[in-house]
């Protein structure tokens, strides 16, 4: 079993520095509370050039801030791409609104303005945008649709931070915009999220739950840090390499799970039994944040290169589709599906060769029991989308060797040719 150059699912991202960060807000006792909250909110908010930032503890609890810093009418209702993060429109629910959802377009996975007004009603309070897998969509015509109906816009950047329409920031078009800094996003914060907005009463309301909500204990924020860190650790290549891609290896052998998350209705029965609360951002995770914000904009262009170069070495292979060229589109999943029902036989390949892929958390949430009953646009039968998508590892921190070896190992399950590999300035190598 090869443990040379191989590849994992995921790399968290966290840059240099973060260890000294978490030590520094072990010993001093800044982990809940201390200086680098405000300068955080006021960084991120010059970062993004919007007037207020409020932090949340995680990216579900910063939805959950948003929403109720909203105040939309008591059951409203809230028009979601269909193929979304479940726990998103579960949120809605939770707070006494109504889920209703639109199509996606099937080459992006993101819905557009000629989906969402389709679904907008009289009792529309709100449409979530999402910029999903990293790809912006189109927001200009999404904004423009919701002032001509008169309907709140919401924006889901949990997968964008940093993508840029026209040079401005995703997040900022709409009345408010959601960020998730979770671990496998492009920017961890050891956990967190954010909202932002330019609207003076939605912020007034935001600034008043914060200050009414405590922040989480210094046990739980201490065991979330170090847990990312940990698997920062188990992320890096060399170590995946010795730690957990033997693990793999077995469980492929035996033909047992992939050690792949809880997804759809089992997912949503273990959130719906945790009691979900908003709550404020740490401290620690605040100072971990201020030190990302100098480094984003470097990751994102890796991962962007990264991601341009197996869309071009993929672009004509049988059997698979990948996301279409666009302009600001950061790749934080590489998300390609797989035709025929051959996903899995992929999947393993590519294990087999080094690489570890991963399905998606993504749900087909009109598909889903939870929401039977909810009005989706979906036709009797339809097989959910994440069943052929597979989503592959383009982290700056992998080479362009490396994603090469993936788009070859690729290109021979299909049964084409390699093609000549080429160094960033076009010329042909060996």
């Amino acid at each position: 079993m090869a443990l040379v150059g191989v590849v994992p699912r995921r790399c968290v991202n966290l840059p240099p520095g973060a260890l000294g960060v978490l030590v520094r807000s072990i010993l001093g006792g800044t982990l809940r509370e201390g200086p680098d909250l405000e300068a955080f909110h006021a960084e991120l908010a010059r970062w993004l050039d919007v007037p207020h930032v409020f932090a949340a503890s995680s990216g579900r609890s910063a939805f959950q801030l948003a929403l109720q810093a909203l105040e939309l009418p008591p059951g409203a209702e809230i028009v979601f791409p269909a193929f979304t993060f479940p726990v998103m429109p579960m949120v809605a629910r939770i707070l006494g609104y109504k889920p209703v959802f639109c199509a996606v377009d099937l080459e992006t996975y993101n819905s557009g303005p000629e989906h969402f007004a389709a679904r907008i009603s009289e009792r529309t309070g709100a449409v979530l945008a999402t910029h999903l897998f990293g790809r912006p969509c189109p927001i200009e015509e999404i904004a423009e649709l919701t002032r001509q109906r008169g309907v709140r816009l919401m924006e889901d950047c949990a997968h964008a931070c940093g993508v840029r329409v026209g040079g401005k920031q995703v997040g900022t078009f709409g009345d408010i915009g959601v960020f998730s800094f979770a671990q496998g996003k492009n920017m961890p914060c050891f956990g967190g999220g954010a909202i932002a907005t330019a609207d003076e009463e939605i912020a007034a309301r935001a600034r008043a739950i914060v200050a009414q909500t405590p922040i989480p204990p210094a046990d739980e924020l201490r065991g979330e840090a170090v847990s990312v860190w940990i698997k920062w650790l188990l992320t890096r290549p060399s170590i995946f390499a010795l730690s957990a891609y033997p693990v793999l290896r077995l469980k492929l052998a035996g033909g047992k799970p992939l050690m792949d998350s809880a997804v759809g209705d089992e997912l949503l029965a273990r959130f719906q039994g945790s009691n979900p609360r908003f709550s404020p951002m740490g401290n620690v995770q605040a100072a971990l944040g201020r030190v990302q914000l100098r480094h984003i904009d470097a990751f994102n262009a890796g991962a962007r290169r990264n991601g341009q170069i197996l869309t071009r070495e993929l672009a004509e292979v049988p059997g698979i589709r990948v996301p279409p060229e666009s302009g600001d589109h950061i790749f934080v999943y590489y998300p390609i599906a797989v035709e025929g029902g051959r996903r899995d036989e992929l999947r393993d390949l590519l294990l087999r060769h080094g690489v570890d892929t991963k399905t998606s958390d993504m749900a087909d949430c009109g598909l889903l029991e939870t929401f039977r009953g909810a009005d989706a646009p979906l036709s009797p039968g339809q097989k959910p989308l994440e069943a052929s998508v597979l989503e592959i590892c383009v982290y700056p921190i992998l080479s362009e060797r490396a994603i090469r070896r993936i788009a070859r190992v690729i290109r021979g399950w299909a049964g084409l040719a390699p093609t000549a590999a080429r160094t960033s300035s076009g010329v042909a190598v060996s």
